[in-house]
């Protein structure tokens, strides 16, 4: 007593074609949102390293992580290292945030 249905549908090619633009603008979204989550990450760790730079004030040198290995950098250089990369990161969220805005805008109002 099994019935079985056709569920063959047949799609346009125009329509074909609207659901992969929408796929493509998705998938983009889908990717901005993980490098937001990082940056973000990325943000909060140095926001903790800047806290901690500030409870070693009375350290001559400290180390510092460049690429692969760490270097040691006075106090101050280190902090404003951090300062300049969190900017650095921050600029870059934002410009993320302006891509995530387009995107949805693409997705809503095809």
């Amino acid at each position: 007593m099994t019935t079985k249905t056709d569920t063959d549908m047949h799609v346009s090619y125009e329509d074909q074609q609207k659901i992969n633009k929408f796929a493509r603008h998705n998938a983009r979204l889908d990717d901005i949102i993980e490098e937001l989550k990082s940056k973000e990450n990325e943000l909060q760790a140095l926001e903790d390293a800047e806290s901690d730079l500030m409870l070693l004030e009375d350290q001559d040198k400290v180390q510092f992580r460049v690429g692969d290995v760490f270097v040691f950098v006075s106090t101050e250089d280190a902090q404003q290292m951090v300062e300049e990369r969190k900017e650095n990161v921050s600029v870059e969220a934002q410009a993320l945030r302006s891509q995530q805005a387009a995107n949805l805008n693409k997705l809503c109002f095809q």
